[in-house]
C-alpha cells in the first residue's frame, strides 16, 4: 500500500517516536534527502552505537540480496539498526521476490532508507519499493513554501525575519536548492552572531539575493517612473558587480509584493489578516504606498511581466548587455506611466 508524507509530516512523526521499517526518500530536492537520513539517525541510534549500528552504503556498490541481509540483522546495541542506501537506482535487483517478501514483514529492529534523488520511476524495483515503503516526499518547494522554510529556519535559531524579506531571500536563491539556501542563511546567522531580527541591509551578506535595500529603492524609482535616477541607479548597481538575474529577481519580488499592497489595502483589512492573507506587514503596506506614489495596477502588473521579459533575454533570448534589457524595462514602465497619467 503506497503511504506517502511530506517532508513535514515525516518529521512529525519523528518527535512523536514513530520510526518507519522502510523508508524511501522521492523527489529532486537533495536537502531533504540528506536532513531526513540525519534526523532518522538522531532519532534511532544513541550515542553509544552511532556507528556500530548504522550501515551507509551505495546502490551501484552492492547487491540487493544483501542490502537485505544486512536489514535483516539485528542490533548490537539494542535499538535500532540504520542502514542508508543512497544511490538506489543504481542497485542491481534481477529478482525483486526477497524485496517484496522483506516489505511485508521488515526487521522491526531495523530502519531501512532507500534514497535517490533521480530514481526512474519506470523500473519495477522503484514501484515495489512505492507499493511496500513509506513515501517520504522530497519534491522542490515552490516559492512560497521555500519563503516558509527560510522563516522557519530562521526562528528555530532565535533569527526573526518578516514575510517579505524570506520572499526576499528566496527569489534570490531561486533555483539553487535548499542546500545552498540553508549554507547562506547558516553564514547569515554566524555573521549576526546574537539572534535578532533581520534587517534588509543584513541580506548584503547573502551570496545570492541581491543588495536588497537598493533593489527596493531602484524598483521604485521605476514605479514612480523616474527615469533618470532608475537608469543611474542600475548602471551603478551593474558596474558594482550585481548580478543582473538576482537584481531583477529583487525587482520582480517588489512589484509583486506591491501589487499585494495594493489589495490589501483596497480591502482596508486589519493588520493580522494582512499578513495572514498576503504575507505583508502591515507597516509594509503603508511604506509601498508612500514609495510608489501614484503608480496604478496596472503599471506593476506591466512591470512584473517586464521583468519576467528581461529575465527571459538575460538567460539567452534576447539581450546580450544587460545594461540594455534594464534600460529597455525603465523605459517602458516610464511610458506605461505617461499613457495613464
Amino acid at each position: 500500500m503506497n503511504r506517502t508524507m511530506t517532508f513535514e509530516q515525516f518529521q512529525q512523526g519523528l518527535v512523536r517516536g514513530r520510526v518507519e521499517p522502510v523508508y524511501l526518500f522521492d523527489g529532486e530536492e537533495i536537502f531533504f534527502h540528506e536532513e531526513g537520513i540525519r534526523l532518522l539517525g538522531q532519532s534511532v541510534l544513541s550515542d553509544g552505537v552511532r556507528s556500530m549500528d548504522r550501515e551507509s552504503i551505495r546502490g551501484g556498490e552492492i547487491a540487493l540480496h544483501e542490502i537485505l541481509d544486512l536489514a535483516s540483522t539485528y542490533p548490537m546495541g539494542g535499538g535500532i539498526r540504520l542502514i542508508v542506501v543512497r544511490e538506489t537506482d543504481e542497485i542491481r535487483a534481477e529478482d525483486l521476490a526477497p524485496l517484496k517478501d522483506y516489505l511485508s514483514r521488515p526487521n522491526p529492529r531495523s530502519c531501512l532508507v532507500f534514497s535517490d534523488a533521480r530514481f526512474d520511476r519506470r523500473r519495477l524495483l522503484y514501484k515495489t519499493l512505492i507499493a511496500g515503503a513509506a513515501r517520504v516526499d522530497c519534491g522542490a518547494l515552490d516559492e512560497a513554501r521555500t519563503a516558509r522554510w527560510v522563516r522557519e529556519r530562521l526562528r528555530a535559531r532565535g533569527f526573526g525575519i518578516s514575510a517579505d524579506l524570506a520572499e526576499a531571500v528566496t527569489a534570490g536563491g531561486a533555483g539553487s536548492g535548499l542546500a545552498r539556501l540553508d549554507a547562506e542563511l547558516q553564514k547569515l546567522m554566524s555573521a549576526l552572531g546574537s539572534p535578532r531580527p533581520i534587517e534588509p541591509s543584513d541580506l548584503a551578506i547573502l551570496a545570492d539575493v541581491p543588495r536588497v535595500a537598493d533593489a527596493f529603492r531602484l524598483a521604485a524609482q521605476i514605479a514612480r517612473g523616474e527615469r533618470g535616477a532608475a537608469l543611474i541607479a542600475a548602471r551603478a548597481l551593474l558596474r558594482s558587480g550585481e548580478d543582473p538575474v538576482h537584481l531583477l529577481g529583487g525587482l520582480s519580488w517588489y512589484f509583486r509584493n506591491a501589487l499585494k499592497a495594493f489589495a490589501a489595502a483596497s480591502r482596508r483589512l486589519p493588520p493580522r489578516e494582512v499578513q495572514a492573507l498576503y504575507g505583508l506587514d502591515p507597516g509594509r503596506v503603508e511604506r509601498f504606498q508612500r514609495e510608489i506614489g501614484t503608480a496604478s495596477i496596472s503599471v506593476l502588473q506591466e512591470a512584473l511581466s517586464l521583468c519576467h521579459r528581461a529575465d527571459m533575454e538575460l538567460k539567452g533570448r534576447g539581450a546580450r548587455d544587460p545594461a540594455q534589457a534594464f534600460e529597455r524595462l525603465i523605459h517602458r514602465v516610464g511610458r506605461r506611466l505617461e499613457t495613464t497619467a
